[in-house]
């Protein structure tokens, strides 16, 4: 007892050292690693930099080596193991702010207001709850349409421009859609938007599922703007322009649109790097069409959080302070090449540094109004993806299936206050 005791009192004589000479005593922060290589290259470069001026401050990068990202989180809290900040999807880090496993950044970001200024609005709204703001994105994933430049000319289509139309995508998938000799279809002109990638077909058409993806509280879909929505997305399915639910799996997104038996596929930015390799056919990105409702424009984000129980969180702050300043994000464009959340450093890195699609910034129109269909809890996201995908490969009338979707939201919400 005695040498625990004095091997106590010399530390606190050691940091009461320290203080009086302005040395800082030395903290750990506790990072969960990229698992990406080269986002966690970039993670290693700024936590090298970072430690190099705050030499006080010791960043610990955890690896989710045989786990999912949310898996190795879950375990390093269930076994009291610290970890300061994490990363996820927008609808877990809701999830856990509900919860109160991850702390509102909102005081921070204030006091730091400078730096946040030119944050796109609608990158930040993913990540609040109620007055709170959960996290810091990371990225900016911007929805689009991704054809095939060679195809539309064959066809003898204009490409598409911003203030395109649904009816306009309907009409050019179908036109590019072929078919063999014995009537069988070699090159569909479109695909049923996989993930969550459909949900903007429903708010261009002036409708929604939920009154707050955010912060869900009733299904709201029973209206004939939802729909028609639906009933464009089957019309795509019948005359055959996509393929239907026995083909789809055929024609996976990424490949059927690289081996050209896709002309068209609706996905996000992401796909940019995914494409950048084709060099078979010329290819470019329209921003999403507009529908009798508007333009629905989708936007997604992975974020950085601090966890609630974090020890050091003036120093977890001062950490994702730098990982999310202007700096770090140019560094990231350069290594990553993805798309930040900072309007600035998309406008002086990321247009400047790609030459392929000629037409990303067209992505940027109107982003300011953008959604994100990724903040919805997973638990209600399948209610609605399960009976939504059985209205458009007609397995369902869309009646019923919105009807179904109707009686499962209240039960999985009743289940979820509990």
């Amino acid at each position: 007892m005695r040498s625990l005791t004095l091997k106590t009192l010399l530390s606190m004589v050691l940091v009461l050292a320290m203080t009086s000479l302005g040395i800082a005593a030395q903290v750990k922060v506790v990072m969960l690693a990229e698992y990406r290589p080269a986002y966690l290259e970039w993670q290693e470069q700024m936590v090298a930099e970072f430690e190099q001026a705050n030499p006080h401050i010791d960043i610990e990068l955890v690896p989710t080596t045989g786990s999912t990202v949310a898996q190795k989180m879950q375990v390093m809290l269930a076994g009291n193991t610290p970890i300061d900040i994490g990363f996820m999807d927008p609808y877990l880090i809701l999830d856990w702010a509900r919860l109160g496993i991850i702390e509102d950044l909102t005081p921070y970001v204030q006091q730091n207001a400078s730096q946040f200024q030119d944050f796109y609005p609608a990158v930040f709204d993913m990540f609040r709850l109620d007055q709170g703001l959960y996290a810091l994105p990371f990225d900016f994933q911007l929805g689009a349409v991704f054809y095939n430049v060679d195809q539309y000319y064959n066809a003898g289509l204009a490409q598409p421009k911003p203030g395109w139309t649904y009816e306009d995508l309907m009409r050019n998938a179908k036109r590019l859609t072929m078919k063999n000799s014995e009537g069988a279809v070699t090159r569909y002109g479109y695909r049923i938007p996989s993930n969550r990638n459909w949900a903007p077909v429903i708010w261009a058409f002036g409708g929604d599922l939920v009154d707050d993806w955010n912060d869900p509280q009733a299904f709201i879909g029973d209206s004939t703007p939802v729909v028609r929505a639906l009933e464009w997305l089957a019309e795509m399915v019948s005359s055959e322009a996509a393929p239907n639910k026995a083909l789809n799996n055929s024609f996976p997104l990424a490949g059927g649109f690289a081996n050209q038996t896709l002309a068209m596929v609706q996905s996000n930015s992401v796909s940019m790097d995914t494409f950048s390799s084709i060099d078979a056919f010329t290819w470019d990105v329209a921003p999403l069409p507009e529908g009798p409702g508007g333009k629905g424009n989708y936007v997604n984000a992975i974020g950085w959080f601090m966890f609630s129980s974090s020890k050091v969180k003036a120093e977890t702050w001062e950490v994702l302070k730098f990982f999310s300043s202007r700096e770090a994000l140019q560094k990231r464009v350069e290594m990553t090449g993805v798309v930040p959340p900072s309007a600035r450093v998309i406008q002086t890195a990321w247009l400047p540094s790609r030459t392929m699609p000629v037409s990303r910034a067209s992505l940027l129109t109107g982003i300011e109004q953008a959604r994100s269909p990724y903040t919805l809890t997973r638990d209600l996201w399948t209610v609605l993806e399960t009976h939504t995908l059985q209205a458009i490969w007609g397995e369902t009338a869309i009646s019923a299936a919105l009807a179904n979707m109707s009686d499962q939201f209240k039960v999985v919400s009743a289940t979820l206050q509990q």
